[in-house]
């Protein structure tokens, strides 16, 4: 049975700046944070960077350095959700099913958004905890990585 956990983060850049990066310079993460992530290799991206569109991830969550493989499912501009679905790596031995979706990022104000995270998952084996070495991750990220772009801007 799949599960999910989510977390919700204020954002101080625009609804645009936020989600663009994810949707087409995610790969700058390791500039941004080479502290947590190693590499992003780009496998298949097709035309641009969108649905179909396939990573491998090398990457240090809390004390455990986890190599996987994902793919960007799902690309929404309207609501501004993209959604990624595992594919293989370390993650995937611990996981029957693992998804990381921006649900949506709204404006709340002059150059500040709300985003929403979720994370879902079907346990491979017994009863594990909850992933939320990821949520944690994500809402670090979303603190984190606008002074950066701004300062990039």
């Amino acid at each position: 049975m799949a599960r999910a956990i989510g977390c919700e983060a204020q954002v101080k850049c625009s609804v645009d700046m936020f989600y663009g990066f994810f949707k087409n310079n995610i790969t700058q993460l390791v500039d941004c944070f080479p502290e947590t992530y190693k590499s992003i290799q780009v496998i298949d991206q097709g035309e641009t960077p969108s649905v179909g569109s396939v990573r491998l991830w090398k990457y240090q969550l809390g004390d455990h350095f986890i190599t996987t493989k994902e793919e960007m499912i799902d690309v929404d501009g309207e609501t501004k959700s993209i959604t990624w679905n595992f594919l293989d790596g370390d993650v995937m031995n611990l996981y029957r099913s693992f998804q990381i979706k921006l649900v949506f990022v709204t404006p709340t104000g002059e150059g500040s958004c709300v985003a929403k995270w979720s994370v879902e998952y079907e346990n491979a084996v017994g009863d594990l905890p909850y992933p939320t070495a990821f949520m944690n991750l994500l809402r670090m990220i979303s603190v984190e990585l606008p002074p950066k772009l701004l300062k990039q801007a």
